[in-house]
């Protein structure tokens, strides 16, 4: 199934189901278990009660999709935690070692935007890129949980733009020029506001099949930047929940982003105008506009 958080001009954000370009009302025929359009709050009762009211809701009323806006599926994550050097570069090159650590790091999680919000180019940092890439959301909460087990906790995928500022334009005297500054300015630069965007469904993992060949494109305004597939990628994504979990505990709701395959250039930034569609085989396409900082 594919779960959403919609609005209409007349409501605020409810939640619905996904089918046949057909958006069902979970919120009217779920007696209350919808959680008001709060998806974490409703994946957090588990996958019994998911069904129960996606079972309910496909008897409800709908509303055609091309009529209301999809929102951030979820808008609140209580962590988005995301991993740098995800994939490795071509075919023939060599994959990380076991004994190799995930490189993670986190995302805001309280300006969280949707399909079709604008990507603003801040002034602080004007060179601004999309990665497009898988997002797992957990469904289950898990610490210390073995590799084995890891994708029992896991509930669905979704699309994540990981919007990142290469470089921050802070001119001296701002500037320290110290051995850490590149780094800092690479994480800082995944911290912008409006730099986390996630949509426009989340497919659970029995709609969404083995991912593990899927296509992943990301296009700027028309042009292909990246053209990749996930059986590139540096970490398997069991292992990736697994380590994660022995750092900190996963609850319902939480989004692991799984990194972007390499491009089929050099990096190009975001100009104001530009429209950034990336798009995942079978989790479907995310849009968003490009902006200059008001």
């Amino acid at each position: 199934m594919q779960l959403v958080r919609y609005q209409t001009p007349q409501d605020s954000p409810r939640l619905g189901l996904l089918e046949n370009g057909q958006v069902y009302d979970l919120e009217a025929t779920s007696g209350g278990r919808a959680a008001g359009g709060d998806m974490r709050a409703f994946l957090a009762q588990g996958r019994q009660v998911v069904d129960e009211v996606a079972a309910a809701g496909r008897k409800g009323p709908a509303l055609p999709e091309t009529t209301v806006r999809l929102l951030s599926p979820i808008a609140n994550p209580g962590k988005l935690i995301a991993v740098a050097g995800g994939y490795y570069a071509s075919e023939g090159a060599e994959r990380l070692g076991r004994d190799a650590l995930p490189l993670l790091f986190a995302k805001r999680t309280d300006d969280i935007k949707g399909p079709g919000d604008p990507i603003t180019i801040w002034r602080i940092s004007p060179g601004v890129v999309d990665e497009i890439e898988v997002a797992i959301v957990i469904g289950e909460d898990g610490k210390d949980i073995p590799r084995d087990q890891a994708m029992d906790h896991v509930i669905g995928f979704t699309i994540c733009n990981d919007v990142s500022g290469r470089e921050l334009a802070v001119p001296p005297p701002g500037r320290r020029d110290k051995e850490m500054d590149g780094f800092i300015d690479w994480l800082n630069g995944k911290w912008l506001d409006g730099f986390a965007i996630l949509g426009p469904a989340i497919v659970t993992k029995d709609e969404a099949g083995d991912l593990s060949d899927v296509r992943i494109v990301s296009r700027v305004s028309g042009e292909v930047r990246v053209d990749g597939s996930t059986r590139n990628v540096n970490i398997a994504w069991d292992e990736l929940i697994s380590f994660a979990s022995r750092l900190m505990t996963l609850r319902a709701g939480d989004i692991i982003t799984t990194g972007m395959p390499h491009g089929v250039g050099d990096e190009i930034m975001l100009k104001p105008g530009d429209v950034v569609e990336g798009e995942i085989e079978r989790l479907g396409v995310l849009r968003n506009p490009a902006v200059g900082e008001a």
